[in-house]
């Protein structure tokens, strides 16, 4: 009965040891295969720095430039033709104004003694600046009368002409044109080249 007990304990021992490496060889085997069918962690990249982003830089140089708008109108009742020319400079988020004017009228109604031609500049300078993708959006200060022709028009008559107020222009960029959509003219800037 001793050999029996020691023989039943040495056959469970061997059984159990046989089995035992097929048991562990099944869980590392279902360990493996799970682990085929999960997605592979991709290796980290060494990220580069971030460049800053220019887009903001050229939506801005689409508006930069000088830019040349004319315009005349004859006023039949004055007896007058206006000749204007505007220059447009926007330069990173701001923008100055030129305008020269030209008034020619008849010998019947001279501006001021016997003068017929009286020439003009007002200067603008941008008091507030917006793009917003093809359009610009530039609050102007009011004109500032910075030289006329003949002098011998005293600066209280040239003044007396009336000064451009200040004043919300709208712009609209296609190509190398600008036009101011608030006007009522429709007044169109070309790209000087």
């Amino acid at each position: 009965m001793k050999h029996t007990k020691y023989l039943l304990s040495v056959s469970f021992l061997l059984a159990t040891a046989l089995t035992v490496p097929a048991q562990i060889d099944s869980v590392i085997r279902a360990f493996v295969d799970h682990a085929a069918r999960q997605p592979q962690p991709q290796p980290r990249r060494q990220q580069q720095p971030r460049q800053q982003s220019n887009v903001q830089h050229q939506a801005k140089k689409q508006f930069d430039g000088t830019w040349l708008a004319t315009q005349s109108k004859t006023n039949p009742e004055n007896q007058q033709t206006i000749n204007r020319t505007f220059t447009l400079i926007i330069k990173d988020g701001k923008a100055t104004k030129t305008l020269d004017s030209t008034n020619t009228s008849t010998p019947e109604k001279p501006f001021y003694s016997s003068i017929y031609e009286l020439q003009r500049r007002w200067n603008y300078n941008s008091l507030d600046y917006t793009e917003q993708g093809t359009s610009i959006t530039i609050q102007w200060s009011p004109g500032q009368l910075s030289d006329w022709t003949p002098k011998t028009v005293p600066n209280p008559v040239v003044e007396g002409f009336g000064s451009p107020i200040a004043e919300t222009s709208v712009y609209k960029i296609k190509g190398d044109e600008l036009t101011r959509t608030n006007d009522p003219n429709g007044l169109v800037f070309h790209r000087a080249k």
